[in-house]
């Protein structure tokens, strides 16, 4: 295909692509591993997914130190989840289930399908989601400068939280969860809080604890980072 005046436009196709590739290339692929979440072996017998009275679906980079630390007290680790280190954790007591999920879009959405069966037996869920304050979007940026954080909801009905505006999102499990349920028609609540410190410290966790224990999350009422090992420099 020409265009007068500007020289030639190629467009491959994937004609082009599949005559590149040798036949032997093809007999030697593996079809791609299925994932699956992998339950510890205390918990092999317990497969079936458990009925909780709440789903809390923490997810973002660096969270599993600050999730398990602070909401999976007295709670049992079911099963690892194919996400980094991502893992699922289960409250007896007080039928709280916890989704801890390290931020990894390349499979959030095979890994929103392992999760299904457990948001569909919930009685309610709250998903948050934790990014960096840099990637907040808005015309009043300045404003935000000296705050530790920015929470915003999605779809929430709450007079204390704004609603998060356009163009800013969120991806990954907790949208494809929280999305789901709200097409079928089921009690979720969505906030996304921008931090200015991740991993999180002490003083950057208050607001996110404060978040939670507003919605009926079960959560210690403060957090303490793990030590970082001195390092030293010898001449």
């Amino acid at each position: 295909m020409s265009c007068p005046g500007f020289g030639e436009l190629n467009i491959p196709s994937s004609r082009a692509f599949w005559d590149d590739c040798e036949e032997d290339e093809f007999e030697n692929m593996k079809p791609a591993e299925k994932l699956q979440l992998k339950f510890d072996v205390e918990s092999a017998g317990d497969v079936a997914p458990v009925a909780s009275d709440l789903l809390v679906v923490i997810e973002g980079p660096h969270v599993t130190h600050f999730a398990t630390t602070v909401l999976a007290k007295d709670s049992k680790r079911l099963c690892s989840i194919p996400a980094k280190t991502s893992s699922l954790h289960w409250n007896a007591s007080s039928k709280q289930l916890l989704a801890i999920l390290e931020d990894d879009l390349s499979s959030s959405g095979e890994v929103t399908e392992l999760l299904l069966p457990y948001a569909k037996l919930a009685k309610n869920v709250v998903t948050l989601t934790l990014k960096p304050k840099v990637e907040f979007k808005s015309e009043e940026i300045q404003f935000y400068s000296d705050h530790v954080a920015i929470v915003r909801g999605v779809g929430v009905n709450q007079k204390d939280i704004t609603e998060l505006e356009a163009p800013n999102f969120i991806a990954g499990v907790a949208a494809g969860i929280a999305s789901w349920r709200d097409q079928e028609e089921l009690p979720v609540s969505s906030f996304v809080i921008y931090t200015d410190k991740l991993p999180l410290d002490s003083t950057a966790a208050q607001p996110v604890l404060k978040l939670l224990k507003s919605v009926g999350v079960t959560c210690n009422s403060s957090y303490i980072p793990p030590r970082k090992e001195s390092s030293y420099l010898y001449m």
